[in-house]
């Protein structure tokens, strides 16, 4: 059977974005799976590779679909699939092999912080020398859209932190990371969050659409880099 990358989605609106348009410039099968309208956690063979995209949900929640998927996760960690985690997909990742998940106490949405500055993540020690991070700009810009963070366990490795939080993007075990920033996010699924997101749609549309004009080419340009050196991690691409 054919190698893939399986993506899936917490929310139907939370999409894979860019890196569904990355996935296919070098080639790569892809399948996304819908766990909100009901779809099932795929059945992931040796040599896929998974990517849990974010949504609304807490990882703590304890209705059927996330204890479903959390216990599908610990599948994936403990037979050594690649997996990388966006947001409640990072969350997911960290709580499935141990670690924990709380509120923040800043609630971070949008391009900017509560000062007016850009959110950026930047790498630690470790974060400079991962090849999940090779060639992303040091400090990286990202947009941000949760409230709640990660508290790791001793295994696990902050690769780059932010300034109100911490744990940016995380090596949660061998060839599996998470990030906390929508790094896949595309013109359209930005547009499509405006309109449906309560948090955006509190906000001036108007700043963050000059905000996303831009950064826009800088975020395409990491996330790209970013969803490649996973793709090769991974073993999908040579």
């Amino acid at each position: 059977m054919t190698a893939k990358v399986w993506f899936v989605k917490n929310m139907t609106h939370e999409a894979a974005g860019l890196f569904s348009l990355f996935a296919k410039r070098p080639a790569v099968p892809s399948v996304i799976v819908d766990l909100h309208r009901g779809g099932k956690f795929p059945e992931v063979a040796k040599g896929d590779a998974v990517v849990v995209l974010g949504g609304p949900d807490s990882a703590n929640d304890a209705g059927p679909k996330i204890l479903r998927e959390l216990e599908a996760l610990r599948k994936c960690l403990s037979g050594g699939i690649p997996c990388l985690g966006v947001c409640l997909g990072l969350q997911l990742l960290v709580k499935a092999a141990g670690g924990i998940v709380f509120q923040n106490p800043v609630k971070e949405i949008g391009f900017r912080d509560p000062g007016g500055e850009w959110f950026e993540m930047e790498k630690t020690a470790r974060g400079k020398n991962d090849p999940l991070l090779e060639g992303i700009p040091d400090p990286c810009k990202v947009f941000q859209l949760h409230g709640e963070t990660v508290g790791l366990t001793p295994s696990m490795i902050c690769l780059a932190h932010g300034r109100f939080c911490e744990n940016q993007i995380v090596r949660v075990q061998e060839r599996t990371y998470g990030i906390q920033g929508h790094v896949e996010l595309s013109e359209r699924m930005f547009e499509d969050w405006l309109a449906k997101d309560g948090d955006l749609s509190r906000m001036n549309t108007g700043e963050l659409r000059r905000d996303f004009s831009a950064v826009r080419l800088e975020l395409e340009r990491s996330s790209e880099v970013l969803f490649k050196n996973f793709l090769r991690i991974s073993g999908l691409l040579k």
